[in-house]
């Protein structure tokens, strides 16, 4: 099987399963080539068997880190805030609902606009006409669309069949308990749940928080 790693990029913090030549190592710093282009991540760990049938692969995990990719991302913040203001001003000349937050460079000449409209419209002419004028493949992430975790819903106390019990005894009564194939022969009427690729994003991004919180307050053992 392909050597394979779950890498936390980009600002937002999404989180891909991205192929490799060889295995890394948790923490490492990374460039993959994922569907936003070229850029920077952070290894968080293998994507392990129970998560790999709810990961597609978004690409491919290149090299370590140089220190030329170092010398040229730190060249990006200047940049990106000129094109940040360049394109909220496009915009506004074309009229449109719509204002840019930030803005990320990729090692690849992506430029990634991070969006919000109050309304529904099409930014496609504007879009082509920054392209042009930037030298930029420039392309928008949607900020209205992005994924919002919610609390789970009460897990349910029945597992469909008459008479399980759910108004009251749980499946301690459940009628089905009874070997019938199909019915609640675990004494539990829980039913798992796959996480989908948008939650296991917002749980890495979370978990990589902490795991940096926790390095930061760490008393060194020597």
């Amino acid at each position: 099987m392909t050597p394979s790693a779950l890498v936390q990029y980009g600002r937002s913090g999404f989180v891909g399963r991205f192929t490799s030549a060889a295995p890394v190592l948790r923490s490492a710093r990374v460039i993959v080539r994922g569907p936003r282009g070229v850029e920077p991540g952070v290894v968080l760990c293998e994507p392990g068997e129970r998560f790999t049938p709810a990961l597609s692969t978004e690409g491919e995990l290149l090299r370590a880190v140089t220190a030329e990719d170092d010398s040229l991302v730190a060249s990006f913040p200047a940049r990106e805030a000129e094109l940040l203001a360049a394109a909220n001003a496009a915009a506004s000349e074309c009229g449109l609902p719509l204002t840019f937050v930030d803005a990320e460079l990729t090692l690849d000449a992506h430029l990634i606009l991070h969006g919000l409209a109050w309304e529904a419209c099409d930014a496609t002419p504007l879009f082509a006409d920054l392209s042009a004028r930037f030298g930029l493949s420039v392309r928008l992430l949607d900020l209205s669309q992005t994924a919002v975790t919610k609390d789970p819903p009460p897990p349910s106390t029945s597992c469909g069949k008459p008479g399980c019990g759910s108004e009251g005894g749980g499946c301690s009564s459940c009628g089905t308990d009874s070997g019938e194939k199909g019915g609640c022969s675990t004494k539990s009427c829980s039913r798992g749940k796959v996480k989908s690729a948008d939650e296991l994003t917002a749980y890495f991004s979370d978990l990589r928080q902490k795991m940096e919180r926790s390095a930061a307050t760490r008393t060194p053992l020597m």
